[in-house]
């Protein structure tokens, strides 16, 4: 019988790592790092894993590398854009962005995530399957999305708990704030603020400001990862990375990593500006406690306009309901304020919030 071993991830906002063992080889499914400062998951009562499979490159998936040898330095697989991203090609296994492999005589599918440059969900032929997303999402406008297959056993990104607006709502809320003049949006040079650039090129039908590791993101993206993307996209990203000018003066709208302002340009920026009236700045994903994000946020010199890059309850609904699961473990949410929404979403499937799970 296999096991389902959450080490960090369930129940809370916190660092994505997953054991799942299957009586022939024990998998760790990413091994991450905050999103909190200093929050690392502890893998020191893991004992010896076969395989570190990563589902794509964001550090809370994969910031907790240095932990490996703590595991037995298992062999390490993800596809070629995460392996590159995290300067690790020469030591990975590299996995179809949309296929099937075997791993340690298990079989193995992957489907594009939705979410990430190379990033990827993971089914694992056993016990009926069982169904791996990481992060994920269907409403991007430029990272494709794959259907999974069925699986008796879901854990999948419940990071909004029982959220509901869509995309289209939180473009219709930004556009206010957009068009009222110089803004700072501070958004990750992958993810979100790629969908940001394009979403501001190709609808407000204004070139954005970027700062260099947005522009540099986006000519890999539109180059090397373009099979993460949807159609036609690819050339847009590229025109965008051409003729986006570089972040000068509060002019526009400014899109500038770190996203939380901790780092970078965006802090730069965000540390000049924000004891001034203008311009105005909006954080527009998750941001940890302490961070110069909340800290503006809080004093309401900020504000927070949610852009979805992770699914919605429906969507998560949907999933479970496709794959025909049985078991539904809800990953990255706070299950203290969304349990019983889940337990009546998702029923009739058992929802599992405990760290241990015989499939």
């Amino acid at each position: 019988m296999a096991k389902l071993t959450a080490v960090s991830g369930l129940g809370a906002k916190g660092p994505a790592c997953f054991l799942l063992e299957t009586g022939r080889a024990r998998f760790l499914l990413d091994l991450g790092y905050g999103p909190v400062p200093g929050l690392w998951p502890d893998v020191s009562g893991i004992g010896p894993i076969d395989a570190l499979v990563l589902s794509h490159s964001h550090r809370d998936h994969a910031g907790a590398l240095k932990l490996a040898p703590q595991v037995g330095n298992p062999r390490l697989f993800a596809t070629s854009t995460v392996l590159a991203r995290l300067g690790r090609e020469s030591e990975g296994t590299a996995l179809p962005l949309h296929g099937e492999t075997e791993i340690f005589g298990i079989k193995v599918r992957t489907g594009r995530n939705g979410h990430a440059p190379g990033g990827i969900w993971l089914h694992f032929g056993v016990e009926g399957g069982v169904l791996y997303t990481g992060d994920y999402g269907i409403e991007s406008p430029i990272y494709a999305y794959d259907e999974p297959p069925p699986a008796a056993a879901v854990v999948l990104d419940a990071s909004y708990g029982d959220y509901g607006d869509s995309l289209k709502d939180c473009a219709n809320r930004l556009s206010g704030a957009f068009s009222r003049g110089a803004v700072l949006a501070p958004v990750p040079p992958d993810g979100r603020g790629p969908e940001l650039a394009y979403h501001v090129s190709t609808a407000c039908r204004v070139m954005p400001c970027i700062g260099a590791d947005l522009r540099a993101s986006l000519e890999r993206m539109a180059s090397l990862e373009r099979d993460s993307l949807r159609p036609g996209v690819a050339d847009d990203l590229a025109r965008i990375a051409r003729d986006a000018p570089p972040l000068t003066e509060p002019l526009g709208i400014l899109l500038a990593g770190r996203a939380d302002a901790s780092d970078g340009e965006a802090a730069g920026l965000a540390a000049r500006w924000e004891h001034e009236t203008g311009p105005e700045i909006v954080f527009t994903g998750y941001f940890p406690p302490g961070s110069p994000a909340q800290r503006m946020v809080d004093s309401g010199r900020a504000k927070y306009v949610r852009w979805n890059a992770h699914p919605r309850l429906a969507d998560n609904v949907a999933l479970a309901r496709s794959t025909g699961a049985r078991i539904v473990m809800p990953a990255f949410g706070d299950s203290g304020r969304h349990l019983e929404s889940w337990r009546k979403a998702f029923a009739p499937a058992r929802v599992v919030i405990e760290r241990d799970v015989a499939l």
